[in-house]
């Protein structure tokens, strides 16, 4: 086979890659949907508001402190495997879920919705992590594109299945138990489907036949094909044409005339697949966990991240607040197509956000050599930004800005740190590093939710929403919430400085020739 035909077929495989992971992705949203069918799980139930934020924070526990082990899975076993596992997972937790409503099985503690949710949240993270770890493996120079919009559809899944759940289940009767077993067979299409299309082809065509001292060659590991993975036959192939390559680079230099010194390989374009120049340092485990710049992007994230997974949850219960206490005779039906309008506005601006954060992103360190840590920085802000609309929220449609923005600003959290862990850490451990990254963000999204269910608890013991006019009885709630989106500005904040220190370092190391003793050495240095 040649060249031309190696290069169409290798981009057929990363399409189709793409397009699993893009279905994965679209499965694993289905763990954000809980405000959809959550207030009519807790009034058949007959839970608290602080019963029913445990059961839905408990997806988030499932999601996010899984995210290690699976992380891990991508990185070694592939993303077939764990696509096969979210299937059973996902059918499993939401057909509980619908008999458990139905009455069909018994419910011995409210407890045990916790335990459902907590699969739900397993299998929306085994897939999660199927598609995110892939995506990156398969792209280097557009990865923060390529990323943004796997990783879009994430944030687009909950849009699109509140609008079903508004046109198909929503009635005059809302069919939730109905909605519950669509959201079974769902997850076990889609994630089947994805285990089919999903396989790590490696990098496209690097511009470069050889690594210089200091950088950091950038591949995935080796292992069988059949788990989705580059398998060991096309890692050899491809390295040992790039290693040839680079020593007729180097015989060039040494045989040709008027040189008393051996010249050094240069930059040239070749057709070569998975090589390249990183900005990465190759980091995993321990020393990822101990690298202060990598502890700072955790706290960036458990901050802002928190307060997007306790918005989350806790829509459904301010919605019918607002509506309740606003409305001289409320109607049920209408109540449930308003929860699913702010769900899917919260949806459609992580997508957005998602999707956009990537691609600009991309164009300013291309145009304008505008560092990613300074755009981080710009995130947090915008997190900022969002509370403090939906603290100064009275009405559903200003409640309706403070939920875009908050979807918009979350978008932008998830949508852009994955990419920060791949280049500023590499791709060889990008699994488990996402994972240890996201492992402590659902107890933030915790500690805001049991705030929030305390505050309304106290201020509504008879549970009537009907008696908090104007969203008073949770608004102290978000005076926590703007709290620790300050927080997050100044971990940023810090952070960015790191960043800002550590390239002009390696700038003057650069321009001093100290090569080949600096560990890392950023190909632009705008990072």
């Amino acid at each position: 086979m040649d060249e031309g035909e190696q290069r169409s077929q290798r981009h057929v495989r990363r399409t189709v890659s793409m397009l699993g992971a893009c279905l994965a992705t679209t499965s694993a949203g289905t763990v954000y949907l809980f405000s959809t069918y959550g207030p009519a799980l807790s009034h058949r139930l007959g839970l608290s508001s602080s019963q029913s934020n445990v059961v839905a924070i408990s997806a988030n526990y499932g999601l996010l402190l899984s995210g290690p082990l699976f992380g891990w899975a991508a990185d070694t076993i592939g993303p077939r495997v764990l696509s096969l596992i979210a299937a059973v997972g996902s059918f499993t937790a939401f057909t509980a879920l619908a008999y458990t409503y139905s009455g069909a099985w018994q419910m011995p503690s409210w407890l045990i919705l916790s335990l459902y949710m907590v699969l739900v949240g397993l299998s929306a993270q085994s897939a999660n992590m199927a598609a995110v770890t892939t995506t990156t493996k398969n792209f280097k120079q557009n990865r923060g594109s390529a990323v943004s919009l796997c990783i879009a559809f994430f944030g687009l899944s909950p849009f699109v299945l509140s609008h079903v759940n508004t046109v198909f289940f929503a009635g005059d009767e809302p069919d939730t138990f109905g909605y519950l077993r669509f959201l079974s067979f769902l997850g076990l299409v889609t994630s089947v489907a994805a285990a089919g299309c999903l396989t790590v082809v490696g990098f496209g065509p690097s511009r470069y036949v050889s690594v210089p001292p200091g950088f950091v060659v950038d591949r995935p590991p080796s292992s069988s094909s059949s788990s989705g993975l580059l398998s060991d036959r096309d890692d050899e192939s491809v390295y040992g044409a790039v290693k040839a390559a680079s020593t007729t680079v180097r015989e060039v230099g040494e045989g040709s005339t008027g040189s008393s010194t051996t010249a050094e390989p240069a930059p040239v374009n070749v057709a070569s697949n998975g090589v390249d120049y990183d900005t990465a340092r190759d980091l995993g485990g321990w020393a990822y966990v101990n690298d202060v710049e990598a502890r700072l992007l955790m706290l960036v994230l458990f901050l802002c991240a928190g307060i997007g997974i306790f918005y989350n949850n806790n829509i459904g219960t301010m919605v019918n607040a607002m509506y309740y206490s606003s409305t001289p005779h409320p109607e049920a039906r209408t109540a449930q197509r308003l929860i699913n309008h702010h769900v899917a506005v919260v949806s459609l601006g992580s997508f957005v956000g998602r999707l956009t954060i990537g691609i600009v992103a991309d164009m300013c360190k291309r145009i304008w050599r505008l560092p990613r840590s300074g755009i981080l920085v710009v995130i947090t802000a915008c997190v900022l930004v969002s509370q403090l609309v939906v603290i100064s929220a009275t009405t559903l449609p200003s409640l309706l800005v403070g939920s875009a923005c908050t979807g918009l600003s979350y978008g932008f959290t998830f949508g852009f740190v994955p990419t920060l862990v791949s280049v500023w850490f590499g791709t060889r451990h990008f699994g488990a590093n996402w994972g240890v990254t996201t492992v402590f963000t659902g107890f933030s999204g915790q500690m805001l939710g049991a705030v929030f269910g305390r505050v309304y608890d106290a201020n509504l013991p008879d549970r009537d929403p009907a008696q908090c006019p104007q969203g008073s009885c949770y608004r102290a709630a978000f005076g926590l919430a703007v709290a620790v989106a300050v927080g997050s500005v100044v971990a940023a904040a810090v952070l960015a400085k790191r960043r800002a220190r550590r390239r002009r370092d390696n700038r003057r190391r650069w321009e001093a020739e100290e090569i080949e003793h600096v560990e890392y050495v950023p190909f632009v240095l705008a990072e």
